[in-house]
């Protein structure tokens, strides 16, 4: 398939059976093609954002973020993104995470960026409709 019909897909999560799900969940969406990229941590994340320019499709990049995972949490991959103004334009992100934390909600305020907040656990029609949203 052509750059048009695929888009990049991020999940940073340290939970390795989501990420299998995440990645089972995705194999079912066919309104165009996807390329997963999967990290256990925000380290190994932010090393492959910085030598992979993933905003040069047609359809943004979707950025799935854990708030809490060991070496740097999701709040804390926040504060470097938001010092990249270009990337954090084109791309939509979600912060995922079962925290029904009231400071975790309102740590969301902070980042105006951020797109939405997924619960764990979340299924495929919650991730399709994300997907199909989000593709203009």
């Amino acid at each position: 398939m052509n750059q048009e019909n695929k888009r990049t897909v991020i999940l940073i999560d340290d939970n390795a059976i989501l990420r299998t799900i995440f990645s089972y969940m995705l194999q079912g969406f066919s309104q165009y093609e996807i390329d997963l990229q999967s990290f256990k941590n925000a380290l190994d994340a932010l090393d492959f954002l910085e030598n992979n320019d993933i905003t040069n499709s047609a359809l943004c990049p979707l950025l799935f973020v854990d708030i809490n995972m060991p070496f740097m949490t999701g709040w804390e991959l926040m504060d470097v993104l938001e010092n990249k103004p270009d990337f954090i334009k084109r791309t939509k992100i979600f912060i995922v995470s079962s925290s029904t934390s009231k400071s975790d909600q309102e740590q969301l305020s902070n980042y105006p960026f951020i797109s939405g907040f997924i619960l764990k656990p979340f299924g495929k029609e919650l991730l399709y409709k994300i997907l199909k949203e989000t593709d203009s």
